[in-house]
């Protein structure tokens, strides 16, 4: 009976690692297969490939705003803007990045920096695209914003004309959009606040082109009369909705797990969204490393290691770039994880670049400042602290008002040894009668 349950169970394993073993290889081998994406605009290429993560599409963008209806889904806030990027955002500034999610590869897309504090951001802004090829199996995950469409009382700020064969996923239309273009997005918004979207589905063979219409050029912008089959946009709401986009940037990752900025060349020019032509994912892989920027945080130093409550300390970090081509990289300072101030700056390829920033403290203590991986302390002491640390003066007065036993006598200090030996030795003779 033992060997027949010996044998049964050796049969039990040959079944399974002939039959399944081949099956979860199969599958290994399948994912090692990616996509390879470009972005090109005028002779520039861009190598990009999509930020990775776990969050269906509507959770890594989060649009917040309160016309989901119940305030227990997790999409409801006041904020109308993308919640779930801000770590990419920046003030006057749009970006463009891939996310592979689990539900495929997605085109991102959002404009200007969420503030919490609204007041804190710049100056809302106005952008225009028209977008053209874009899949027809894909669909809209976000559109921002689109809360117009679902209330009965509100009418959303922000145009969006989808022609027929792309309004999936879009809970609404605007009306037709121009000729031979599959969208025509057009927002506008409030200063401290970010619009966008999300299209979920690009494929591994994309050719999508978004022509550009930033600021001045959009199509609309609150306070102008460009319209003239409309009527004025909003004529008295211009001062916090036109602000201005500056640049225009390509958010793609890094190895080690973090993400670089791509600045694109232009504003006006359009950029197509495609795949990398007849190369391997691994041969991309290799490609795409070496024209992209290589950039870092080198060293860091402070003007001076203590200081006291309110005053300002100069923090200076040295930024490397040592890649074969320029780029731009974001700085932030930070304390215990806490971030206190960002810096973007252009580096050339084989170059540095130095920022600089100035930061107080109001209370005493040591605080752990760190600029991207490198880390220093700094000390915030009151002058009063030091009460208890005798200054030269006061050294000097001891050593005046009792000779031989200031911080500076050890001569002074053998002699009394010396004394103290012989009185010992002196008492105890007479205590014991032989004292001479």
């Amino acid at each position: 009976m033992k060997g027949y349950i010996v044998l049964l169970g050796g049969v039990c394993l040959l079944l399974l690692a002939g039959g399944l073993a081949p099956a979860v290889s199969a599958e290994t081998s399948t994912n090692n297969s990616k996509p390879s994406y470009e972005v090109v605009q005028g002779d520039e290429v861009f190598s990009v490939e999509p930020l990775e993560g776990d969050e269906p599409l509507e959770e890594f963008y989060e649009y917040r705003h309160p016309e989901v209806g119940d305030r227990d889904d997790p999409f409801w806030g006041r904020s109308f803007s993308s919640e779930g990027t801000v770590e990419y955002q920046q003030d006057d500034t749009s970006i463009l990045m891939l996310y592979d999610g689990p539900e495929g590869v997605s085109l991102v897309a959002v404009h200007d920096r969420y503030h919490e504090n609204q007041d804190a951001g710049t100056t809302g802004g106005s952008v225009s695209w028209e977008v053209s090829g874009l899949p027809e199996d894909g669909e809209w995950a976000v559109i921002d914003d689109d809360y117009g469409w679902v209330s009965e009382h509100k009418e959303q700020d922000d145009i969006f004309y989808l022609d027929e064969d792309h309004q999936t996923g879009a809970a609404g239309n605007d009306g037709e959009p121009p000729s031979d273009v599959d969208a025509m997005l057009s927002w506008v918004w409030l200063t401290g606040r970010t619009d966008g979207m999300a299209f979920r589905g690009i494929g591994s063979e994309p050719s999508i082109t978004i022509d550009p219409a930033f600021n001045n050029e959009s199509y609309h912008r609150y306070g102008d009369q460009r319209r003239t089959d409309e009527p004025p946009d909003r004529p008295g709401m211009g001062e916090r909705y036109n602000g201005s986009i500056d640049e225009w940037q390509l958010i793609v990752p890094t190895d080690d797990g973090e993400y670089d900025r791509i600045s694109l060349p232009s504003l006006e020019e359009p950029i197509e969204i495609r795949s990398a032509e007849n190369e391997t994912a691994d041969e991309t892989a290799n490609e795409t490393k070496d024209e992209r920027p290589e950039i870092a945080v080198e060293s860091v130093t402070l003007n001076d290691s203590t200081t006291e409550p309110g005053e300002q300390t100069r923090v200076t970090a040295v930024v490397e770039n040592s890649g074969d081509v320029e780029g731009n990289k974001t700085v932030s300072l930070s304390v215990g994880g806490t971030e206190l101030q960002t810096e973007t700056v252009r580096v050339a390829a084989n170059e540095t670049q130095t920022v600089e920033f100035t930061q107080s403290f109001a209370a005493t203590g040591v605080y752990e400042l760190s600029v991207g991986d490198q880390q220093m302390s700094l000390l915030v002491e009151s002058a009063d602290d030091d009460r208890d640390t005798p200054t030269n003066e006061s050294a000097t007065q001891t050593e005046d008002n009792v000779p031989g036993f200031g911080f500076t006598s050890p001569l002074g200090g053998l002699f009394v040894a010396i004394v103290a030996m012989r009185l010992l030795q002196h008492y105890s003779q007479r205590l014991l009668g032989t004292d001479s």
